[in-house]
């Protein structure tokens, strides 16, 4: 009996031992599986997301019009293909290529505005114009040098794209198709500007004129007049025209962008507060909290650009309508010159005056709109957000700024206005 008993319990231990190695290898396996799940689910989520901020990160890449002409010019540096996936760096050697390029044509803009700085201080025919231009455009080179990349922390295009990024009403936020269309319109205008400057300095630096020669002269001294130096400030011409005019391009286009969005938001919420659906008043306060934050990052990509248009384009508006009236230029092509000049210059400041001012004005065009909301049957929760939205719009104002100091709104046009009369007068009483 001692020993059927004994048998029966080392069968019993060896059924037990097996069966315990069976559920240990049974619970492995259901870990690895789980854990291979998890990746898998893991895995795919991570690419979604991916695809998620590839779609919305590749508007850069939609902007190749606009940006690959930039990078032509020393402009821009970051290729417009490579922000799909995410990875804002570039590789050490080609960033420090372009970003030597980028140096190198900074200096050639200096370096001409030192030039014109040489020219009106030794000679008796000064070209006060030609020394403010190209004084803003040695400017516009530098702020598109700090603020036109998207490599490093402190980028403000790749803040304003990743702010983007984060928002959940991105399609909303920005309409793509409507952008490259805007961004298609105005490079198109840009370019024209461009060439049509381009053929101006082609005729002052290889057109024998007399009436023309001030001009070459104010281009060329005090280096030597030869052939091999009109060929070389034609060229620097070029990379001048563009400081000038190809920021304005993409200014142009965010502004009016913005300003679509503000218009579709105003109309949805007009549609809201008169039917039965005021409870959405959340998701629409969100949308416009959402483009406020957009116009501030806008700001902080242009605030210096803008500031240099009123900087220097009050006195340049006013000497070269001086120079239209009182200095009688002779020549059809001197007058065509100046004549291009005043209007681009006058062009410029109006567009960046009234898009700022009309952008102001639209966003905070939804206080009109939220008072006729009827509030007598609606919840708490409801009354609350519309009072937030109320509060929202009578604070600050929300606008595109020069240089952070002064906003851009319909008061400022009239001062703008005001500055550039009072200086034409003290001008005509000092000639």
């Amino acid at each position: 009996m001692n020993s059927d008993k004994g048998a029966t319990e080392s069968r019993t231990v060896r059924e037990t031992g097996f069966s315990g190695i069976v559920m240990s290898d049974f619970e492995e396996n259901e870990k690895k599986r789980s854990l291979e799940l998890f990746s898998d689910s893991t895995s795919s989520s991570e690419t979604t997301v991916h695809k998620d901020s590839c779609r919305k990160i590749c508007i850069i890449a939609k902007l190749q019009c606009v940006l690959f002409p930039m990078k032509l010019f020393g402009l821009y540096i970051q290729e417009a293909t490579s922000a799909c996936g995410q990875d804002f760096s570039s590789r050490r050697r080609p960033y420090y290529l372009k970003r030597a390029y980028q140096c190198f044509v900074l200096a050639l803009l200096w370096g001409y505005f030192l030039k014109a700085c040489a020219h009106w201080i030794i000679s008796s025919r000064s070209n006060v114009p030609m020394l403010l231009w190209n004084f803003q455009t040695a400017l516009q080179g530098t702020i598109c040098f700090f603020t036109m990349h998207l490599t490093g922390k402190k980028s403000n295009l790749k803040s304003l794209l990743m702010y983007w990024n984060t928002q959940p009403n991105f399609d909303e936020l920005v309409t793509e198709p409507y952008m490259i269309k805007c961004v298609k319109r105005t490079q198109l205008a840009v370019y024209f500007l461009m060439a049509f400057n381009t053929v101006l300095y082609g005729l002052i630096l290889f057109l024998p004129s007399e009436s023309l020669q001030p001009l070459a002269d104010s281009v060329i001294s005090p280096l030597p007049d030869s052939m091999a130096s009109r060929v070389i400030f034609f060229f620097l011409s070029l990379y001048c025209s563009a400081a000038w005019l190809m920021p304005f391009g993409i200014f142009t286009a965010v502004c009016l962008t913005l300003i679509h969005q503000c218009h579709r938001l105003r109309k949805t919420l007009r549609l809201t507060a008169s039917a039965n659906e005021i409870r959405r008043i959340k998701i629409l306060r969100q949308q416009h909290s959402s483009l406020c934050g957009s116009v501030r990052k806008v700001d902080n990509l242009f605030k210096f650009l803008t500031l240099v248009v009123y900087v220097t384009n009050i006195p340049l508006v006013c000497f070269l309508l001086f120079d239209l009236i009182f200095s009688r230029p002779n020549g059809v092509t001197t007058q065509l010159t100046l004549s291009f000049w005043f209007v681009t210059v006058a062009l410029i400041m109006i567009i960046v005056s009234f898009l700022g001012a009309h952008l102001n004005s639209k966003i905070h065009s939804f206080t009109e709109v939220v008072q006729r909301v009827q509030i007598s049957n609606v919840d708490l929760d409801t009354h609350t957000e519309l009072m937030l939205f109320i509060a929202k719009l009578n604070g600050d104002p929300v606008a595109i700024t020069a240089g952070g100091l002064v906003p851009i709104t319909k008061p400022l046009i009239v001062t703008v206005t005001g500055v550039v009369i009072t200086y034409f007068a003290l001008l005509y009483e000092l000639r």
